[in-house]
């Protein structure tokens, strides 16, 4: 019980720290940059990213892919284990994913397709 005690305490101490405090202000600055450059964009080129990154994001979490993998398919890994949010987008997609494939599941076990939307 004391490990726990002493691991919470520490962990405490970390988010509390300088350290933590200065590399959330870089997170909080690489995003920031990040939105400029891309509102800096014409609006073909905004549209030609955004086409990109969900067609690859979403071609990989189609195939089960990990949050490692996602960063791989995107072409970011390591570096992209600092992108905000995109474990959130990760998991959303991947559940997302995980439930269409129960469901094709269970309509290929049953045989019955009604009232299920199959695009996506």
């Amino acid at each position: 019980m004391t490990e726990s005690k002493n691991f919470g305490k520490s962990l405490q101490e970390w988010w509390n720290s300088d350290a933590c405090k200065e590399l959330q202000k870089a997170n909080d600055e690489a995003q920031q940059r990040a939105v400029g450059k891309y509102h800096m964009l014409s609006e073909e080129d905004k549209i030609d990213m955004v086409e990109a990154i969900t067609y690859i994001m979403c071609r990989a979490e189609e195939e089960g892919t990990s949050h490692r993998g996602l960063q791989s398919a995107l072409g970011i890994y390591p570096a992209g284990f600092w992108v905000n949010h995109l474990m959130d987008v990760h998991n959303a997609l991947w559940s997302y994913y995980h439930d269409l494939r129960k469901t094709n599941e269970t309509i290929d076990e049953s045989g019955d397709a009604e009232g299920v939307n199959h695009s996506h």
